[in-house]
């Protein structure tokens, strides 16, 4: 069964910082979003995170157009999951390379990357910006911090309560551009008719609870409300960062929407 994505999102600056260092991009016609937190001084996170969303997007599109496989391959996951995965890592090495310069010395992003294929989610994901499923109105976290905190967490040193409120919870173990080869986490789960897809930088859910987080997307149906609402929240709870949210709605295909597909497959 082939599914439908149809995503909104909303970024904003928050209350304490000057600039936006967090990019987000949709792109419908490939069933894609992504969300980039950029680091560094002088305006080089602003320029990590776009980058990155232009690099993995045009690679990747690159890619499902000329269905190249990429030269790692990971048989486990799927063609796109691969190729998103190889698309983050040129994007990577673009952001290493121009983070060599002494203009952008030392910058880097997080990375969070959703596309929905066919019938079920592929994802890429490197640094602690998060992906969220919202099914039958419970919120599950898909993707796994790499941050310090969330290390002491998995040994036990921490619960994740204390986590939220630690000092050290800005210190990233992994991040894009940071390293010549970082790992990239990858994962695809099945999808479901009206399941929900929430992308966020950290500015979202350390100024937001989880609780309220689910609460607030439950209550507004429409995407783009829900987004408005998230940031609006964040931004009353102090707005200590920037804030972006990526929500997607999944929906089953039409009969007309399935017959176009076929169509545009043959010419293909």
């Amino acid at each position: 069964m082939n599914f439908k994505i149809e995503f909104k999102y909303l970024s904003d600056v928050g209350k304490s910082r000057k600039t936006n260092e967090d990019n987000a991009l949709v792109a419908d016609e490939l069933d894609l979003a992504i969300v980039a937190d950029g680091m560094g001084g002088h305006n080089s996170g602003e320029v990590a995170s776009k980058l990155a969303v232009t690099v993995i997007k045009e690679k990747y599109e690159s890619m499902i157009m000329t269905q190249a496989k990429p030269s790692e391959y990971d048989e486990k996951y799927s063609p796109k999951a691969n190729q998103l995965v190889f698309a983050i890592k040129l994007a990577n090495s673009v952001i290493y390379e121009a983070g060599n310069t002494a203009d952008h010395k030392g910058m880097g992003t997080t990375v969070s990357a959703l596309t929905l294929n066919k019938d079920k989610f592929s994802i890429a994901h490197i640094g602690d910006s998060r992906i969220y499923l919202l099914r039958k109105k419970i919120l599950q976290q898909l993707t796994e911090d790499h941050s310090l905190v969330m290390e002491h967490v998995k040994k036990g040193f921490l619960t994740k309560e204390q986590a939220n409120k630690s000092p050290l919870q800005n210190i990233l173990t992994r991040a894009l551009g940071t390293q010549k080869n970082p790992a990239v986490d990858i994962y695809e789960i099945p999808a479901e008719d009206q399941d929900r897809v929430i992308l966020c930088s950290d500015g979202l859910f350390k100024a937001v609870s989880e609780e309220n987080i689910v609460k607030i997307a439950n209550e507004n149906p429409d995407n783009e409300k829900a987004c408005e609402k998230l940031v609006k929240t964040a931004n009353i709870n102090g707005g200590p960062d920037n804030i972006t949210v990526i929500i997607g709605s999944v929906r089953k295909k039409n009969w007309k929407e399935a017959v176009k597909d076929m169509v545009k497959k043959s010419y293909a």
